[in-house]
């Protein structure tokens, strides 16, 4: 009986400290949280950054699929549809997602809250996990590396993109797989460890792979006997290679079920090409960044673009140098820590090396993911030399203390340098440094750490006076880290605002055919404090619509979108914007939604503009849009598509009045005469791209819902023939005559109007249109064509995945529109279905089962090998 009481007593205190390093930092986070006003003990809620424009709408999209009982792995919801696939396994793959079916679209915000919340806490328990089988026992000093781990810089940066937060829980079980492989030589846990990893995220579950390359080497220097060469020892250990090689490509095989797919899908984007200028050896950041190992170093504002949160709190960036200063590690352990700690360092400080850490592509925004593996092996070095006695030698603790406060003071004296060479170069500073106050507050804390070590090591029942210093600094980080903005949403006017938006939308739509709609909805628009451009608010509200902003975004439906004037930011967002009669007709956008800010709606309806589809003139075929010339490319898909020579966008001629240049940029004033009467169009996309461009005409500012930027056609109102007008406009760049004579037209649209509709007999229409927002990879439709219209150009971004039957005949798919799809039908009505298999499924499953096959093997020779062994 007392036997069984010492072990229900033991059980009992590893779960509390279990317990205690998964809700420790929760609570610290809790309080941050509060500090600013956020929820559960605040008003606010977290609809800032892609949290707002990309989490909330895939996890209320994650939320449909799950009501209707199934994963579509194609969704007409996403802009003009898409695979589904690669916003899964890069978006929404963790477990914890799952649970968003039990709570209503408008509370998602506060559970996106709560999974960071517990995430943060996973992220603790899994380092303590780490270090309790390290230690071979549970030590309640290991909360103290848990809180440092679960609120280190790289989670107070980038917890809005927490889908890259499951690589900080698996990152120590990966590590204790690569020690049990190398020391036990059992590889089973190192090869589902790194499937897990590469299933949660693939793009994180990458960069993991190339941390247990670096681990694998570090335990080999680890290990190396000192009177053997490096590649001599190597050679020694040709069975374990072996097994780590074999081990780690089986993981990867066995994960191609998804993978694969994923990997075809992402070559479909605009991320498929390779930018050979990120590949230059040249540094990535400055000496500047040294002072983000203290408290504060970045808030909100840089989030986007800073230098590597290198934060793991005072007292682990003294552990780490203090484990390098003392006699009581072994030489061989130093040159090894150096290493690992050196090879995660240089992978970010040169570009090259960087770049190929990121899946060769530079990160657009949130720079250096990798920077969590550094702070792993920051905090478990400087973990080591705490339980090894190395900070019983106080002169090595004020050596290290003195080294680390001049190394942040560096930092910041580097920063005011480098931002004030910048500024006098006109040099974009990429590196925010929040306040040089901050500076005060990591001295501070230093003293505080070292005073907590001088009291400890005199008196070892102090130690939770570490976890307090420990607790109170990575705290004090997260709330400053989430200062410097006043973004923040306010939950319960949130709650109201999309209910009724959800309510008004619904109402707005017609699923008995197929249309997409054009919707301006300003009263959920001002729930935010951020510039919110409506990009995914087809997955919040359920309706057919040109936006998207995702990762995944097909490059077809991006390069003919762009080609005809409409708005994309870059490779990963398309718009609406710029949206013209021609560009309607061929989108089928038949309903223009306008929801005032005060929620009074009104609703514009084209008739004629619906169906997926409609038969053309076999002109189409030999359609190719240009690049920089939207107006020409316009003319020629209304000429193709209708078999005329009618011109509906003419140039109109353009007088330079004033060019003045103002702090960097160019004031221009010209007169515009109008070729024909109609809507008059600026376009300033091949001279001033994707700039604020502050239009006036005749003095006055045009209206728009969002800022005139540089990337779309611009509507400048109605004019008569003839009529001259004045356009005022800002551009980064000194533009000519010659540059001004392509920028504004003309259109005249009755041609446009008869072949509208003239077209409306001809138009796919799709059999329960309502079905292709869950169902989109399967349905039917029905076309008439002619002699004179044989050709049925289809609004869905070509794909491979797609097979298309007219009754029982195949019928092949064609690019059309340089992104869009067409199939050529003999004259007659057709009733065509419509099947999308994910490019690249069959395969990845192929590859997954020889990837089962060969683990069976790998068991099966390696155990039979053991048991030869022992029998010898």
């Amino acid at each position: 009986m007392k036997k069984v009481l010492k072990f229900m007593k033991k059980k009992l205190y590893h779960l509390s400290g279990y317990l205690g390093a998964f809700f420790l930092p929760i609570l610290v986070v809790i309080l941050a949280f509060a500090g600013r006003g956020i929820a559960p003990l605040g008003d606010h809620n977290l609809l800032v950054s892609d949290l707002a424009t990309q989490y909330f709408p895939f996890f209320n999209f994650l939320r449909m699929q799950l009501h209707n009982g199934g994963f579509s792995t194609y969704s007409f919801l996403f802009s003009l549809g898409d695979n589904t696939i690669p916003v899964y396994t890069y978006y929404l793959m963790s477990p914890l997602n799952l649970l968003v079916a039990f709570v209503k679209s408008a509370q998602i915000p506060l559970f996106m809250e709560a999974i960071i919340m517990i995430k943060i806490g996973l992220i603790s328990l899994s380092m303590v996990v780490f270090l309790r089988v390290k230690e071979h026992k549970f030590n309640w000093r290991q909360l103290v590396a848990g809180v440092a781990y679960g609120l280190c810089g790289f989670v107070s940066m980038y917890f809005y993109d927490f889908m890259w937060l499951e690589a900080l829980m698996v990152l120590p079980f990966l590590t204790l797989a690569i020690d049990r492989l190398f020391q036990k030589g059992k590889w089973g846990w190192y090869t589902f460890t790194l499937l897990v990893a590469i299933l949660l995220n693939y793009y994180m579950g990458y960069m993991l792979c190339v941390y247990s390359v670096i681990y694998f080497v570090y335990l080999l220097l680890l290990h190396q006997p000192q009177s053997m060469k490096f590649w001599a020892y190597v050679k020694t250990q040709g069975t374990l290679l072996a097994k780590y090689i074999v081990s780690s490509i089986l993981g990867g095989a066995l994960s191609a079920i998804l993978l694969v797919p994923t990997l075809v899908g992402m070559l479909s984007t605009g991320k498929g090409s390779l930018d050979w200028t990120s590949f230059l050896p040249i540094f990535r950041f400055l000496p500047s960044d040294l002072l983000s190992l203290g408290v504060g170093a970045t808030n909100f504002v840089g989030r986007l673009n800073h230098e590597p949160s290198l934060f793991v709190g005072s007292f682990f960036a003294l552990g780490m140098l203090i484990f390098w200063f003392s006699p009581k590690i072994k030489r061989h352990e130093k040159r090894a820590s150096a290493w690992l700690v050196g090879a995660i360092f240089v992978g970010m400080l040169i570009a090259t090396f960087d770049t190929v850490w990121h899946m060769f592509q530079m990160p657009a925004g949130f720079p250096f993911r990798e920077v969590y593996m550094l702070s792993f092996v920051m905090i478990w070095l400087g973990y080591q030399a705490w339980r090894r006695g190395a900070f019983s030698q106080f002169q090595v603790v004020k050596k290290a203390a003195g080294l680390l406060a001049l190394l942040i003071t560096i930092g910041y004296g580097s920063a005011f340098l480098e931002i004030r060479i910048a500024r006098a170069l006109h040099w974009a500073t990429p590196f925010y440094v929040t306040s040089y106050w901050n500076w005060l507050w990591s001295m501070l804390f230093i003293l505080l750490t070292v005073a907590a070590i001088g009291i400890s090591q005199r008196q070892p029942r102090w130690w939770p006076l570490l976890l307090l210093v420990v607790s109170l600094e990575m705290g004090t980080n997260l709330w400053l880290a989430l200062g410097g903005t006043h973004e923040y949403g306010n939950q319960n006017q949130f709650v109201q605002k999309y209910n009724r938006s959800a309510q008004l939308v619904k109402m707005a739509q017609d699923r008995h055919r197929f249309t997409r709609l054009d919707v301006n909805n300003q009263l959920y628009v001002h729930n935010f404090n951020i510039n919110y451009n409506q990009y995914n608010d087809s997955l919040l509200f359920d309706f057919y619509g040109v936006n998207s902003y995702t990762s995944s975004l097909n490059v077809h439906t991006h390069d003919a979108l762009t080609k005809l004037g409409l708005y994309s930011r870059n490779e990963r967002r398309v718009s609406v914007r710029g949206l013209t009669p021609v560009t309607a007709q061929l989108l089928s956008v038949g309903r223009q939604v306008d929801i005032s800010s005060t929620g009074k709606r009104q609703i514009k309806t084209t008739p004629t503009n619906a169906g997926l589809g409609y038969a053309v003139s076999d002109q189409l075929e030999h359609l190719h849009l240009a690049n920089n010339d939207v107006y020409g490319n316009l003319n020629r898909l209304f000429q193709a598509e209708s078999n005329s020579k009618t011109t509906v966008f003419h140039p109109n001629v353009v007088q330079l009045l004033q060019a003045q240049k103002e702090r960097g940029q160019y004031r221009y004033r010209v007169r515009v005469t109008a070729a024909k009467p109609g809507m008059q169009y600026l376009d300033l996309q091949q001279v001033s791209p994707n700039q604020k461009l502050q239009i006036r005409v005749n003095g006055q500012p045009i209206q728009s819902r969002y800022p005139q930027n540089g990337a779309e056609l611009i509507e400048l109102g109605y004019r008569n023939a003839q009529e001259q007008f004045t356009v005022q406009f800002m551009s980064n760049r000194k533009l000519n005559q010659h540059d001004l004579q392509t920028t504004f037209a003309s259109y005249q649209g009755q041609a446009v109007d008869r072949f509208s509709k003239a077209t409306v007999p001809y138009q796919l229409h799709v059999d329960h249109p309502d079905r292709l927002a869950i169902h989109g990879n399967h349905f039917t439709g029905t076309v008439k064509t002619t002699q004179t219209r044989p050709v049925v150009l289809i609004s869905i971004p070509y794909d491979q995945g797609w097979t298309i039957t007219d009754g029982n005949k195949p019928v092949k798919m064609k690019k059309a529109v340089n992104g869009l799809s067409q199939v050529r039908l003999n004259p007659g009505t057709h009733r065509l279905t419509f099947r999308y298999q994910t490019p690249g499924l069959k395969a990845g499953f192929l590859i997954s089962l020889v990837g089962l096959i060969g683990t069976g093997l790998a068991g099966w020779f390696w155990r039979k090998k053991r048991t030869v062994r022992r029998n010898a």
